[in-house]
């Protein structure tokens, strides 16, 4: 009789535990969601501060690294009250071919927060704060959003309102999934980086799964879900070469006309001669393979800032498998 009570009241204990839980839970996502409450109503361009978000440090670093930086740095400026506008033509980058250039490629592929592009604040805007942005801001994590539904929740929300993809380069990314998939929504998605993050083992990026143990997991998930296609992006050739000799006609890519020359000594370095429009071909290409990716019934990834966006992007999974391995 006392061992059932104590039972009883350790089921009831753990239901009010996991209800308070619920509670908790609930009021941090409206908190963050909220966050940018101090952003502005009315919008002048004699009155209204503008943020113009640069990343100055990292020229080198791809679509997707300073998409996650800036998703960040757009939260916290907001939060301060600023209108955001994200610039990619005032220093060298791998968009505008490492030279100061007359045009934001950034629009090329995102719309900015609030309409209004660079080359009109700059002309029209009384109050302009140049700010750098960092890996150190509040950005969405290469190492815990994949496994965190709350900051997958707040991050596709801060996207969705803040950084929509162009409405072109989506209509082609369906336009490629029909003529892939056939109209079949049972893909599994496989995102794989290899190249320097191999070679070069870059300090404090993840290190990224075996191939072997990936296509025994990819195998294993195939069987037991009999899935129509598998979708599959790596910048690395290898690896590609790999999964289409184990899944043969099963597996389905999109990859640019023109084959990247990647320089696998260092990290995060195209090299495409330093080209503007081959940098931003290879970079749309790169957002369509996400925006697919991010489309597939499950996903089997190895982290790193594509895989974040992917998440960020996709509007849930059905399931859903990170390599979580640490960092060099």
């Amino acid at each position: 009789m006392y061992v059932k009570k104590i039972k009883n009241e350790f089921i009831l204990l753990k239901f009010l535990y996991l209800f308070l839980l619920l509670i908790y839970i609930n009021q941090i996502i409206k908190k963050m969601i909220n966050s940018n409450l101090k952003r502005p109503n009315t919008f002048s361009y004699e009155t209204s501060k503008f943020a113009i978000l640069r990343r100055t440090s990292c020229p080198n670093c791809g679509l997707f690294s300073f998409y996650i930086v800036h998703l960040g740095c757009i939260n916290k400026y907001l939060a301060m009250g600023y209108i955001p506008i994200v610039d990619v033509m005032t220093f060298p980058n791998v968009f505008n071919g490492f030279n100061i250039s007359k045009k934001n490629y950034w629009e090329d592929f995102f719309n900015q927060p609030f309409g209004y592009t660079l080359e009109e604040i700059k002309k029209k805007a009384k109050i302009i704060e140049y700010v750098e942005c960092t890996g150190s801001e509040n950005r969405p994590s290469t190492n815990n959003i994949y496994f965190n539904e709350i900051l997958i929740y707040f991050w596709h929300d801060i996207q969705k309102r803040y950084m929509p993809i162009k409405k072109e380069i989506l209509k082609e990314s369906y336009i490629i999934m029909k003529k892939l998939f056939k109209g079949s929504k049972n893909i599994l998605g496989v995102k794989m980086r290899g190249t320097d993050y191999i070679s070069a083992k870059p300090k404090g990026h993840p290190i990224p799964p075996n191939i072997e143990m990936v296509i025994v997991d990819v195998k294993n998930l195939y069987i037991k879900n009999k899935y129509d296609w598998i979708f599959m992006s790596s910048e690395d050739e290898i690896i590609k070469a790999k999964f289409i000799k184990e899944f043969d006609n099963k597996i389905k890519l999109f990859e640019p006309k023109e084959k990247i020359n990647y320089d696998y000594k260092s990290t995060n370095n195209i090299m495409l001669n330093k080209d503007i429009n081959g940098n931003l071909e290879y970079a749309r290409n790169y957002l369509i393979n996400m925006i697919i990716l991010s489309k597939c019934i499950d996903i089997v990834s190895a982290r790193g800032s594509g895989a974040a966006g992917i998440f960020i992007l996709t509007n849930g999974f059905r399931y859903s498998f990170v390599y979580n391995i640490g960092e060099y």
